[in-house]
């Protein structure tokens, strides 16, 4: 839902300002070092084997083209490690924060 990309979530997003706000943080964090924080949140997500299922939204081919240069990458030379650890340290404060979502019952 655009959490760990380049350009943020939209503006109706429901997660909590907090998740936003650290999320953001550690894109700026990717970018400085000239990463992307999409791609290091893809190959996360391939490598994890706690993670069954991966659900990506792309909305250009180029999407589709980064998003199958980071899975061929991800086999070849694998994580950037330090980035990974260091964006985990940013998102730590807010790990397994969620909103609520469905519809709710009154």
């Amino acid at each position: 839902m655009g959490l760990l990309t380049d350009n943020g979530p939209p503006e109706w997003h429901p997660a909590p300002e907090e998740l936003k706000l650290a999320c953001r943080t550690a894109a700026d964090h990717c970018r400085k070092k000239g990463k992307h924080i999409t791609k290091l949140a893809m190959k996360y997500s391939l490598m994890n084997n706690e993670i069954s299922t991966v659900l990506v939204g792309m909305n250009s081919p180029e999407q589709v083209e980064e998003n199958v240069a980071a899975a061929v990458e991800l086999s070849t030379s694998g994580i950037d490690e330090e980035l990974l650890h260091e964006v985990e340290a940013i998102l730590e404060p807010v790990k397994n924060l969620t909103w609520p979502s469905g519809i709710q019952q009154a």
